[in-house]
């Protein structure tokens, strides 16, 4: 009998570097034994083999699932498919949907005008006049370093996971279901996570980046708004328990 944690991949931040947890994970497990296939087979990671394997493995737990439920895939349904299109229009439209966009917009807007590169060469240069010290100089730079990489992750994740937690909750398939049970308050629990880290990393670039302040706040500002119209949305996440992490 295995000791992987079920479900623990669905509502994780995909970082898996920093995770505690990946020896508990099926997930990671897989593509460890994929990695580890790659090392010894240098054509396997530009083959289709990778992706084959993990849409064949993909594909026998949606047919599990299915018979489970007593769906039939091999039979299509007009009315999902009409229905599954005005659920992402819906979801197209949501105030989450455009704030999430603005503040990435915003972010990478910031992100790309070199100030960054600015900031380390300002640092390089007092180390050498002896303004900082060699160890002030190291500690500012990795903290410079550790909140820009903790931004650049949560980028696009915060969009993609508001997106997906609408979805679950315009959708039908949870509402049968207890709150604490609904997946999508797992999945905006972990985005308002992703929130509350990335508005720590900006808070720290501030004190770095003075003379941009205004910009900053503004992009903090962008995604304060989306935390607070996830909160708004989703009111119970904090009653769903996300395997391994919440337990």
């Amino acid at each position: 009998m295995d000791d992987f944690i079920s479900g623990i991949h669905n509502y994780c931040d995909r970082w898996c570097e920093r995770c505690v947890y990946t020896d508990r994970c099926r997930v990671f497990a897989t593509d460890r034994e994929d990695r580890q296939v790659a090392k010894s087979d240098p054509k396997w990671e530009t083959s289709l083999e990778p992706i084959t394997k993990t849409l064949q493995e993909a594909l026998k737990l949606l047919n599990k699932m299915a018979r489970e439920k007593g769906i039939d895939l091999t039979k299509t349904d007009p009315g999902f498919e009409k229905e599954r299109a005005e659920q992402k229009t819906a979801v197209e439209k949501h105030p989450l949907t455009r704030k999430s966009l603005a503040y990435l917009d915003l972010s990478r807007q910031w992100l790309e005008q070199g100030q960054v590169k600015s900031c380390m060469d300002m640092i390089f240069k007092e180390v050498e006049l002896g303004i900082r010290t060699m160890q002030e100089g190291e500690r500012d730079i990795l903290r410079v370093r550790e909140s820009l990489e903790v931004i650049r992750w949560y980028q696009h994740f915060i969009v993609a996971k508001s997106h997906r937690a609408l979805m679950g909750k315009e959708g039908d398939y949870d509402k049968q279901l207890p709150e604490k049970e609904r997946g999508y308050n797992g999945t905006a629990k972990i985005t308002r996570i992703a929130i509350e880290r990335s508005l720590q990393a900006w808070a720290t670039l501030l004190g770095f980046f003075e003379e941009e302040e205004s910009a900053l706040f503004r992009v903090m500002a962008a995604l304060q708004q989306v935390q607070e119209q996830l909160a708004q949305t989703f009111p119970n996440m904090d009653l769903f328990v996300r395997p391994g992490f919440d337990e």
